[in-house]
Formats: structure tokens, C-alpha cells, sequence
């Protein structure tokens, strides 16, 4: 009884790739010298890690991204590790950090709820005051990674969403 108590079994499975994205910024270069000077050598340096199945990348006006997608069989903060090794070997233009994307997965972003009110002392403003010391006092839990606020036009109507894990007190 006890062993049942302690499956890691998740409400909703992820069964989203693993990946690593990288991103480079370098404002006010164009897309053909961000590719020459930062995407193409962050790819080479890249290649040969163990257990990536694709390296995608792009390159627009000061923005280079590439995400690195990892096989089933690899766990994800090993993957983060092996490219945050082959970031420090890189040689970029000066003034150029590449920076590893957020630890998160699409199916993380499940959790939606609406902050509202029909009573009319409460307008869009003070609903709009709630929800900016809610999501500083949100983003402040345990495993919670990211906030956003989806407010919608016409009514006071406010969604957040954030990533809940199963090894979250919270959750």
C-alpha cells in the first residue's frame, strides 16, 4: 500500500519531446550576419552531442534560435547539461551570450483559471491590480516557472498560466 502512495503518476503525461533551445541575441544585425557569425558556429559546436535526433534552427534581424531535440531514452536536465558544456566552447562575436531557453514542456502549461467580478465596485482596474500581486506572489511557489496573463478586452477577465508539476507541493 505504501509503494502505491509513492508511483510518480502524472494526471497528464508528457509526451512532448525532449529539447533544448538556445537563443542569441545581438540587436540590430542583420538575419545573414546572424547566421554567418552566431547560428552556424553554435550549430557546429552542437553537433555530436549524444542522443539529439534533430538540430533546428533560425536566424532573423538580431535573433539567432536553435533548439536541439533529444531522443526518449535521454533525461532532460543531462541534455541541458552536455549543451550548456558546448556553449562555454563557442567563439562569438564580442558582446554576444547565447542563453539556454526556459526548462519547460507545452503540456505543462495546462493550469487556466479566470480571476472575474460581477460586482460593480470591482472594475477592469482593480482586477488588473489583483492580478499583478497575484502573479508576483504566484511565480514565487515552489516548481513554478512561468506566468502569463491573458486579460481579455472586453470584460475584466484574467487567465495565468503555469507549470504544475507532479513533484510540486502544490499540485
Amino acid at each position: 500500500m505504501v509503494a502505491f502512495h509513492h508511483l510518480p503518476i502524472e494526471a497528464y503525461p508528457d509526451v512532448a519531446d525532449n529539447y533544448v533551445e538556445v537563443i542569441t541575441q545581438w540587436p540590430g544585425i542583420s538575419a545573414e550576419q546572424i547566421e554567418q557569425q552566431v547560428t552556424i558556429p553554435l550549430e557546429i559546436v552542437m553537433n555530436g552531442i549524444p542522443h539529439v535526433v534533430h538540430l533546428r534552427s533560425f536566424s532573423l534581424f538580431g535573433l539567432s534560435d536553435i533548439k536541439l531535440i533529444f531522443d526518449d531514452e535521454s533525461d532532460n536536465d543531462w541534455n541541458r547539461e552536455r549543451v550548456l558544456e558546448r556553449l562555454s566552447q563557442v567563439t562569438l562575436p564580442p558582446g554576444v551570450n547565447p542563453q539556454m531557453g526556459t526548462d519547460w514542456s507545452p503540456v505543462g502549461q495546462i493550469y487556466f483559471f479566470t480571476l472575474h467580478s460581477t460586482n460593480p465596485a470591482y472594475d477592469a482596474m482593480e482586477l488588473k491590480s489583483w492580478k499583478i500581486g497575484l502573479s508576483k506572489r504566484a511565480s514565487s511557489l515552489y516548481r513554478i516557472s512561468w506566468m502569463l496573463p491573458v486579460s481579455a478586452a472586453r470584460r475584466a477577465n484574467t487567465r495565468f498560466a503555469s507549470t504544475p508539476t507532479s513533484s510540486s507541493p502544490m499540485a
